[in-house]
């Protein structure tokens, strides 16, 4: 009996074009999503807000090579991306919110799963199996709430922005930074009437220091004073009665310029407040939101997940991968859910691979080529993205812009034997 002959196992493109998704969000700002515009736009319910690029099963991107169009999540395993890469343009705040570990991500996963709620469930907390480590990068101005200010920054804020009514937060932060959970806590969980006279109090305290920062002829008003103000009667305006609106008086607010970076670990409370940007994170919706959103608010998980233990906005540099300083920088975070290297291309840039995971790589200034040394090649301008297969092909960048090389280094499992 003759031998049979096995089919050729189909060859995978080093380099193909990846259709981002939009989103839509009442909070979305498509203007500034509008120089993004190097990909297809799709019919949304609302303003566009986001664009993923991955393999997410609610939201997946579509490749495009040779066989035609068609979603990532069509492609095997091993040649979808293992990070997801998404635009964010923000007109109006988001939730305050946080993301959980892998462990906690697990548990609530399967706890969910074995009580029957439907992932299409408006109630259900966790998506995702894994967790959500993820970076911002700026791509034009950004402002956020990220991490905690120190405590007695803030119990001196308050103090002058609302001395009376506040006692709740003042006596928790009285205490220092280890207080900074219970004031949250104490926020969340306060009953209806603690909750209007804290909010009252806040809202004519901020009104008082706005109307003596406008007054002709009235002293000074300190900045830091003016801005919390100004930011407490633009969240109670937005979404009244919302008691989160007091929570995020406790965070860091943080201007981001274009080209820098904060990274959010697991269990850091942050809400976007306007700007866009560009957010690589591992493959994972779980978010978890205390308020300020028409999406289901959950306190206890909120308050699950929330890691008070530290202050300040994660702020995170980059290092360059050459000691030259030419070519490929490496954004350094916490994180080993994913890698991200920026670089501005003027001319040809070689990219600096470490095979065994496909990667994204996304065009956010100028107009660039990406092709592999095997002929493979996408034209790239703003809002494009490619994906490039897991092999150490090499491939290449021309052009001029800045782009954003995302993807997973994929460790071999250690040698039980050995020593």
């Amino acid at each position: 009996m003759p031998k049979q002959r096995r089919a050729p196992r189909p060859v995978v493109p080093t380099v193909r074009r990846l259709h981002g998704a939009g989103v839509a969000a009442a909070w979305g700002a498509p203007e500034l999503l509008a120089p993004f515009s190097d990909r297809p736009r799709t019919a949304l319910d609302g303003p566009e807000a986001e664009v993923w690029y991955g393999a997410h099963p609610r939201n997946p991107s579509s490749v495009e090579d040779a066989e035609g169009r068609r979603p990532v999540t069509e492609l095997d395993v091993a040649e979808q991306p293992p990070v997801l890469v998404k635009l964010l343009a923000a007109g109006a705040p988001l939730s305050i919110q946080v993301h959980p570990d892998d462990l906690a991500a697990q548990h609530g996963f399967a706890a969910e799963e074995a009580a029957g709620v439907a992932l299409d469930a408006p109630e259900r907390r966790f998506l995702d199996s894994s967790g959500k480590p993820e970076l911002i990068r700026a791509l034009g101005p950004m402002r956020m709430l990220c991490g905690f200010r120190p405590a007695a920054a803030t119990r001196a804020l308050l103090s002058m922005l609302a001395p009376d009514g506040t006692d709740l937060l003042l006596e928790a932060l009285s205490h220092g930074d280890s207080g900074l959970g219970a004031a949250v806590k104490g926020i969340l969980h306060a009953d209806d009437v603690t909750s209007a006279v804290l909010l009252a109090a806040v809202r004519d305290g901020a009104l008082d220091v706005v109307a003596r920062a406008d007054a002709v002829d009235g002293a000074p008003v300190d900045g830091a004073l003016l801005r919390l103000a100004r930011l407490a009667l633009d969240l109670q305006e937005r979404f009244p009665g919302d008691r989160a609106t007091l929570v995020a008086l406790l965070l860091d607010d943080v201007d981001l310029a274009p080209g820098e970076s904060l990274a959010v670990a697991p269990g850091t409370p942050h809400a976007y407040l306007a700007g866009v940007g560009v957010e690589v994170m591992a493959p994972s919706d779980n978010v978890l939101r205390a308020g300020m959103t028409v999406k289901h608010v959950d306190v206890e998980s909120f308050l699950d997940i929330l890691d008070a233990s530290e202050t300040g906005a994660p702020r995170v540099g980059s290092i360059a991968r050459r000691v030259d300083g030419t070519g490929w920088r490496r954004i350094i975070t916490p994180s080993d859910a994913y890698v991200v290297d920026e670089a501005e291309v003027d001319g040809v840039l070689l990219v600096e691979r470490e095979g065994s995971s496909p990667a994204i790589v996304l065009c956010v200034e100028g107009e660039v080529v990406v092709r592999a040394q095997d002929g493979d090649e996408v034209e790239l301008r703003p809002g494009g993205a490619a994906l490039l297969d897991g092999s150490i092909v090499p491939v290449e960048v021309r052009g001029r812009g800045t782009v954003l090389h995302a993807t997973r280094i994929r460790r071999a499992a250690p040698d039980p034997t050995s020593a």
